[in-house]
């Protein structure tokens, strides 16, 4: 029979957020954050990923020397550019730069989950990832909740942001559709909600997950 000092510490949560385009996940990213929980950014870790000297020159060697700009470094809006097409298909480009930087990136995201689930002051780990359906990190999570707002109100946040309707169009044609994220997910809230709201949707997340006590 194991000692207090003996039971293993119940390990953390992982939750997924999930959405389409300008749908408000970083939003409900930050007030799972403000509510105790820790955010992997999948995207920060992209950014590191590449500026590896040895990620850039894979890259170039595939994709060609056009997607680097003055200093020798990837240009991020040269690389979508070249990988996205107006019509939404996959393009050989896409592929390659997912075959060369999807990799490291999950095995950082894999490492810092592994250091953060033992952690007892955390209430739960969530994945910022844009593509994460796309990219096959389902698996890492225990929870994916899909936020839920209408095409015509996320093209409008998209607008504000300088896109143009072809971009949004061509981005959204890109990605795995919307009510396919809505079935892949375990809980549905709408990205729409007041802010109080918006927390007491969450809580009730956090406490059907089993680790609302371990922040207390």
């Amino acid at each position: 029979m194991n000692t207090p000092s003996q039971v293993p510490l119940k390990k953390v949560k992982v939750i997924g957020v999930v959405g389409g385009i300008a749908s408000g996940k970083s939003h409900v990213t930050r007030v799972l954050r403000s509510l105790g929980c820790e955010r992997i950014d999948a995207d920060a870790i992209g950014h590191h990923v590449l500026r590896q000297p040895l990620i850039i020159r894979r890259l170039v060697q595939r994709l060609g020397a056009s997607i680097l700009g003055d200093k020798g470094e990837i240009d991020r809006r040269r690389l979508a550019d070249l990988v996205f097409t107006l019509d939404g298909q996959r393009t050989p480009a896409l592929a390659e730069l997912e075959e060369i930087t999807h990799p490291p990136i999950h095995a950082a995201a894999v490492r810092k989950i592994s250091e953060l689930q033992e952690s007892p002051s955390i209430r739960a780990i969530i994945v910022d990832a844009p593509l994460l359906l796309e990219a096959g990190w389902a698996s890492m999570c225990d929870v994916i909740i899909f936020v839920e707002t209408p095409a015509t109100v996320r093209f409008g946040r998209a607008e504000a942001r300088g896109w143009t309707k072809e971009h949004f169009d061509a981005r959204e044609l890109a990605q795995i559709p919307v009510d396919e994220k809505r079935r892949a997910a375990t809980h549905v809230i709408s990205g729409e909600l007041p802010l109080e709201r918006l927390r007491e949707e969450l809580e009730k997340i956090l406490g059907e997950v089993g680790n609302d006590d371990l922040g207390s």
